[in-house]
């Protein structure tokens, strides 16, 4: 149940927030379905972020079993269930108005399958894969590394394509940036959010490597998340988290030579476009109809609409 508190801040937040954020609206096929919170488990973390060090009042650390699907929500009980198959377009859009992630630093997509069949019992403790993961989509200084160099920075909403490799089931969906801009000092910043997803028509099986567990899929050591933007640096070596997952997609590269998208595995730091992230004419659609899709015009100029 939504706290007083809770509905308060939700009420005091403005479209300017967008420093600090989190995720409440689903998108499929460009297309806003249902209401904010409808589909994605409502947390009582507002937009605060996570944190290692300085942790914010009412916060958690990545190490939390929080870190899951934000805190207080182990439980779908009240979140209902959207049903999509292989090939759809999905994405999580911000919360509380948010015009855009304003940090530098990565995107990626997790999904968990709920071993019982029933996502809303799931409380994410199982294992997740990384289905989709946003780098450096424009090449050049250090300086642009700070902001716009990031395919994700300026866009109000994380996006993925259902893969076709895992099988049909009820899953988690997990959508997290990560803010970079005080990872120097040991603070990255953590913002996500669960949607309940069922899976239909899928061709894979149950079984998808490599897996992790959350907590434990990051490290405050790990020194993807402990990057400087700050420094002389053009390229984003260290990946966080696993591969993305055979079928799986990343859009951009480690040094943003590439802003199309590879297919699964290892990154390199010259990936070679292969296809669209989410397919050109669903980005076309979607700068048209970027109050719902929340493309911005960068994306529409990085991929030429």
């Amino acid at each position: 149940m939504k706290s007083a508190t809770f509905a308060f801040l939700a009420a005091a937040i403005t479209p300017s927030t967008t420093a600090h954020y989190t995720f409440s609206g689903l998108i499929v096929n460009d297309e806003m379905v249902g209401k904010d919170w409808q589909y994605v488990r409502q947390h009582q973390n507002s937009y605060m972020p996570t944190k290692w060090k300085n942790i914010p009042s009412g916060s958690h650390s990545p190490d939390d079993t929080d870190f899951r699907c934000n805190k207080g929500a182990s439980s779908g009980a009240s979140t209902s269930v959207y049903t999509v198959k292989p090939g759809d377009k999905v994405a999580l859009k911000q919360a509380f108005g948010g015009t855009g992630m304003a940090h530098p630093g990565p995107a990626q997509v997790y999904m968990s399958k709920a071993p019982s069949g029933d996502v809303k019992s799931y409380a994410g403790d199982g294992d997740w894969f990384k289905i989709a993961q946003s780098l450096i989509c424009t090449p050049g200084s250090a300086e642009s590394l700070k902001t716009n160099a990031w395919c994700s920075y300026g866009d109000d909403s994380i996006a993925f394509t259902v893969p076709s490799d895992i099988g049909a089931g009820e899953y988690l969906a997990r959508v997290e940036h990560i803010g970079l801009h005080g990872a120097h000092g040991g603070e990255a910043e953590f913002y996500y959010a669960c949607a309940q997803l069922k899976i239909e028509g899928g061709s894979g099986n149950s079984t998808v490597t490599p897996t992790v567990k959350i907590p434990g899929m990051y490290k405050s050591t790990d020194p993807a998340v402990n990057f400087s933007v700050w420094g002389k640096s053009t390229c984003y070596d260290e990946i966080p988290g696993p591969n993305v997952i055979s079928g799986g997609v990343t859009e951009g590269s480690a040094c943003g030579t590439s802003s199309g998208s590879t297919t699964g595995g290892a990154i390199s730091k010259a990936a070679a476009p292969a296809t669209d992230y989410l397919g050109t004419e669903y980005l076309k659609r979607s700068v048209v109809r970027r109050h719902v899709g929340g493309l911005t015009s960068r994306a529409a100029k990085r991929y030429h609409v």
